[in-house]
């Protein structure tokens, strides 16, 4: 066997390692989920092992084919910021009010666009609630940003020993998170017909570029969860929706 042909199965089979490797840890890298703010009543939400989110509730009897458009309002950051003690003691916490309206506003902004470029266009964007518009009306209820310095402490280590910093980082709390309770409102009655919540964590990696920023791993969870609330929205009977993997080989 030459040595072109060695270095092909050897290169193969990491990769089939690393692949199994995050197969086996995506279900117990999630993060935990919140307990809630008050911005939907918890108590009512269940987990449903068919949709992406940690809890959900739909309400009896609702017709969701008569929906056409959705609208997007501003997401609410009110329930966060009053109820959260622990973003004034965490990094950059003299910054804090600034960074969850900026992450507010970009939340906003992808659920608007994933809606709009979704390929399948069952719904369009509206500009305020109406017949045959659901309101899509969400609160960021937790936003803990990546510490870059924990971050290049992973990625400066030894394989292995960077791994061990990852994992340290994550039983201590030290770890980027984000959490949203949303609701979905009959536009033209203004009933809840649908509330969901879901708490995400970083995704572990081998190596992750998106921690050596403020909030690029949040970044990435929230276009995760705007295309899933696209598919939530079009899900068919049965149909099953996975939530995103929780481990990645290279975060960029």
């Amino acid at each position: 066997m030459n040595l072109f042909r060695t270095s092909r199965l050897a290169c193969l089979a990491l990769v089939l390692l690393l692949v199994a490797a995050a197969g086996c840890q995506n279900s117990s890298m999630r993060a935990a989920p919140a307990a809630g703010t008050g911005f939907v009543p918890m108590s009512e939400l269940a987990p449903n092992p068919d949709l992406p989110f940690n809890k959900a509730w739909f309400k009896a009897g609702v017709d969701f084919t008569s929906f056409h458009s959705v609208y997007v309002p501003g997401v609410n950051t009110r329930y966060m910021l009053q109820n959260a003690s622990w973003w004034q003691s965490k990094i950059r916490g003299d910054q804090m009010q600034q960074d969850v309206q900026a992450v507010a506003a970009y939340m906003r902004q992808h659920l608007i666009d994933a809606i709009r470029n979704d390929p399948k266009k069952r719904f369009q964007v509206a500009d305020a609630a109406g017949p045959g518009v659901l309101v899509l009306d969400v609160a960021l209820t937790e936003l803990v940003p990546s510490d870059p310095v924990v971050a290049a402490l992973t990625m400066a280590a030894p394989y292995g020993s960077g791994l061990a910093v990852e994992a340290a980082a994550r039983k201590t709390g030290d770890v980027a998170t984000v959490a949203f309770e949303a609701r979905l409102i009959d536009g033209a009655t203004g009933d809840t017909v649908a509330m969901f919540a879901d708490r995400e964590q970083a995704k572990a990696s081998y190596i992750d570029l998106n921690a050596l920023t403020w909030y690029s791993e949040a970044h990435v969870i929230i276009g995760e969860w705007s295309t899933q609330f696209v598919q939530v929205l079009e899900r068919r009977p049965g149909e099953v929706i996975k939530p995103a993997p929780s481990f990645t080989i290279l975060a960029w």
